[in-house]
């Protein structure tokens, strides 16, 4: 059934506004970015990646390939490969909790890496934020998942017409006896600790949130639940929040409708140039 909402408040329309300020800005932004030029050695590496499924090593080099889900049982053979000149990864990313463990053995590991492919879910929201040495190559669609930091008033009114949760709601959600918004508010707890020991501003992932609310709030169809949002991360961000951590960026995928998105864009339905919504998702909610 669609889901039919309200008129939107000033505060909401104000909002709006803004996010197309913002958006307006961030295009302007773009446009003054230097981009690295490709390297053909590190396209061909790149493409052999991409093509080799799993954790290994490249055959007859001593680059790592990364082309897997983020879950220990991939994860965790990086312990037992050889130093590598460079690792490449490229993921649909896996859990947040069990991704911080695979940031633990990069760091370990000190090796620069290049960011390929999709990087999506926790590979951007985990891993991106904790690497040193990063290349960001021409292929990365980097996506984060989900409305994150969204407070449980938000949350719990979301599919029902903003409707205002009452006292005993809160009192339950306080309790942490409503575990639906506790599932959710531990995600962000655990993105808290790994960006204070990451070093990197809380702002990474707090920016990235409210894009997606505001890109679904003015997307007047219907809405989804608030994990089932996907934001396509831009370089502005990157250069924001990671700074000279990035050693090499290159023209990579930052908008829904760019032609470099094409290979993407059978996964989902755009709500904006940057905000998206699953296929699956979008269809099972009647959108």
């Amino acid at each position: 059934m669609k889901k039919v909402l309200r008129p939107y408040s000033l505060t909401s329309l104000m909002a709006i506004a803004s996010l197309f300020c913002l958006t307006a800005a961030s295009a302007q932004a773009q446009s003054e970015i230097q981009y690295d030029e490709p390297d053909p050695e590190t396209d061909a590496l790149v493409e052999q990646c991409l093509g080799q499924e799993g954790v290994g090593m490249l055959p007859d080099t001593d680059v790592l390939c990364y082309n897997s889900a983020i879950f220990p049982e991939q994860f965790l053979k990086l312990n037992d490969l050889p130093p590598a000149s460079k690792v490449i990864i490229t993921s649909p990313g896996g859990n947040v909790m069990t991704s911080r463990g695979m940031s633990s053995i990069l760091d370990s590991r000190g090796e620069p890496v290049v960011v390929a492919g999709p990087c999506m879910s926790a590979c951007a929201m985990v891993i991106l934020p904790g690497l040193d040495n990063v290349h960001i190559h021409h292929t990365a669609h980097i996506a984060i998942h989900g409305i994150s930091t969204i407070p449980f008033g938000r949350w719990w009114g979301w599919l029902k017409d903003d409707e205002e949760p009452s006292r005993f709601n809160i009192m339950i959600a306080q309790s942490g006896y409503d575990f639906d918004f506790a599932m959710h508010n531990s995600g962000m707890g655990l993105l808290r600790g790994h960006y204070a020991g990451q070093d990197v501003e809380i702002g990474y992932i707090e920016d990235m949130s409210d894009l997606m609310e505001a890109d679904a709030r003015a997307f007047e169809n219907c809405r989804v639940e608030v994990k089932d949002y996907w934001g396509i991360v831009d370089a502005k961000h990157i250069q924001k929040y990671l700074g000279d951590r990035v050693s090499k960026m290159e023209r990579f995928v930052q908008t829904w409708s760019e032609p470099e998105n094409a290979g993407y864009r059978s996964w989902g339905h755009p709500i904006s140039e940057r905000t998206y919504i699953m296929n699956r998702s979008y269809n099972e909610s009647d959108c």
